[in-house]
C-alpha cells in the first residue's frame, strides 16, 4: 500500500489479567472498506475501541489523517461508531437521533434539522422523521444509526457488529445498503464481524485476529483461497487441513506424509525433507465418488458420509475419514443427487494436486 489513512503501530492494549491486542500494526488507505474478523475475545472490539478512543492503549501509537491521536478524546475525534446494539435514545424522535451530533457540536436547530431530513432521505426514510424510535423495524432503526454517524460527514466509520441482531432477509438489504453507501461516500470503513459472508461481500481486505494478534491481512479470495496459517484455514470454515512432514522435494512438488497418506503438493515455499508441513483443500474443490466405484486417480481419500447440511443451491457434506477426522465438501444440490449421498455411505474424496495450498506458516 503506497499510503495509509489510518496507521496503527505497535498497538497494545492489557487489561488486569488480560492481554487483549498485542502489538498490531495495520495501515488502512483512506476509501478502504476493511473488515476485521476472528473468535470471540480475539481482540477485534478492542481495536476498534482503541481506534474511537472509547480506550487508550497501553503501548503502540494510532494516527488518522496523520495525525497522532495519543490524548484526543473520544468526543474530538473524528470516528464516529456504529454499534451492535445501536444505542439508540428512545426519548428522541427520528430525527432528533440523527441530529444529535450537531447538537453536541452547538449548530442551530434548523441547520440541525435540515442536515437530519437530508440523510433520513438519502437512507429511504423520508417521512419518518418525527416517529418515535420504537415505531421503527430492526431495519430502519439501522438506517437511523447510520445516518446519525455519517451526518457530521466523517473522513472514517467504525462499525461494530452493526448486523447481528437483524433477520437473514434484512441482513443482506442492508449489506446493499452498507455498499452503496461507501461506494458514494468514499470514506474509510472499519467493520467489525464474525460472520464471513459480511466480510466477504463487502470488504476490499479482512483482518484475521486472535488471541489479540493479527494472524493474516489481504483481499478476501486471497485469504479464504491462500490462508497464511492453520488458525486461519480452520477459521474459514471450508478447507480441509492435512498436517505431516515432508518426505521428498521433486521440482516444484514436495511430497507431504500425513496420517491419512502420502500426497503430492506444490512446493510454494522453501521446505527441507523432515520439516514438519500443512497443507489445505477447500471443499469446493473436492471432488466425491462412491466406494463401489472404485478409487479415483491422483491423490485421494476413503471415509464415510455422517451428515448433510443444505445451504441453498449447496451442500455441505460432512465426511469422516477412516484415519478419524472430518472433512467438508461443497456440491451441488444436483450432484448429491445423482451420487445418493446418505449418511453411512463409504466415498472416495478427490483432487488435483494444483489445487493444495502448502500453508507458509505451520502454527
Amino acid at each position: 500500500m503506497t499510503s495509509s489513512f489510518v496507521a496503527l503501530k505497535g498497538l497494545d492494549k492489557r487489561y488486569p489479567g488480560h492481554h487483549a491486542v498485542r502489538g498490531i500494526d495495520l495501515d488502512i488507505a483512506a476509501g478502504e472498506f476493511v473488515a476485521i474478523m476472528g473468535p470471540s475475545g480475539c481482540g477485534k472490539s478492542t481495536t476498534l475501541r482503541l481506534l474511537a478512543g472509547l480506550e487508550e492503549p497501553t503501548g503502540g501509537s494510532i494516527a488518522i489523517g496523520g495525525r497522532d491521536q495519543a490524548g484526543i478524546p473520544a468526543h474530538l475525534r473524528d470516528t464516529p461508531m456504529v454499534w451492535q446494539s445501536l444505542a439508540l435514545f428512545p426519548f428522541l424522535s427520528v430525527a432528533d437521533n440523527v441530529a444529535f451530533p450537531l447538537r453536541m457540536k452547538r449548530l442551530g436547530a434548523k441547520e440541525r434539522r435540515r442536515r437530519a431530513l437530508e440523510w433520513l432521505d438519502r437512507l429511504g426514510l423520508a417521512g419518518m422523521a418525527d416517529r418515535d424510535i420504537a415505531q421503527l423495524s430492526g431495519g430502519q432503526r439501522q438506517r437511523v444509526a447510520l445516518a446519525r454517524a455519517l451526518i457530521t460527514q466523517p473522513s472514517i466509520l467504525l462499525l461494530d457488529e452493526p448486523l447481528s441482531a437483524l433477520d437473514a432477509h434484512l441482513r443482506v438489504r442492508m449489506q446493499t445498503e452498507l455498499s452503496r453507501l461507501h461506494r458514494q461516500l468514499g470514506i474509510t470503513f472499519v467493520y467489525v464481524t464474525h460472520a464471513q459472508s459480511e466480510a466477504f461481500a463487502l470488504a476490499d481486505r479482512i483482518v484475521i485476529m486472535s488471541e489479540g494478534r493479527i494472524r493474516q491481512v489481504g483481499r478476501p479470495q486471497d485469504v479464504y483461497r491462500a490462508p497464511a496459517n492453520p488458525f486461519v484455514a480452520e477459521f474459514m470454515g471450508m478447507n480441509n487441513l492435512f498436517r505431516g512432514v515432508c518426505r521428498g522435494r521433486a521440482d516444484d512438488m514436495a511430497t507431504i506424509e500425513t496420517p491419512a497418506g502420502h500426497y503430492a503438493v506444490p512446493a510454494r515455499r522453501p521446505l527441507a525433507v523432515g520439516e514438519p508441513a500443512a497443507f489445505v483443500v477447500a471443499a469446493d474443490r473436492i471432488t466425491l465418488a462412491r466406494a463401489e466405484d472404485g478409487p479415483p486417480s491422483g491423490p485421494a481419500v476413503r471415509g464415510t458420509v455422517l451428515g448433510l447440511e443444505f445451504v441453498g443451491s449447496t451442500q455441505t457434506i460432512f465426511v469422516e475419514t477412516e484415519g478419524g477426522q472430518e472433512f467438508r465438501v461443497q456440491k451441488q444440490q444436483h450432484e448429491i443427487e445423482a451420487l445418493d449421498l446418505v449418511p453411512g455411505r463409504a466415498v472416495h474424496l478427490a483432487w488435483e494436486p494444483r489445487h493444495a495450498w502448502l500453508l507458509p506458516e505451520t502454527e
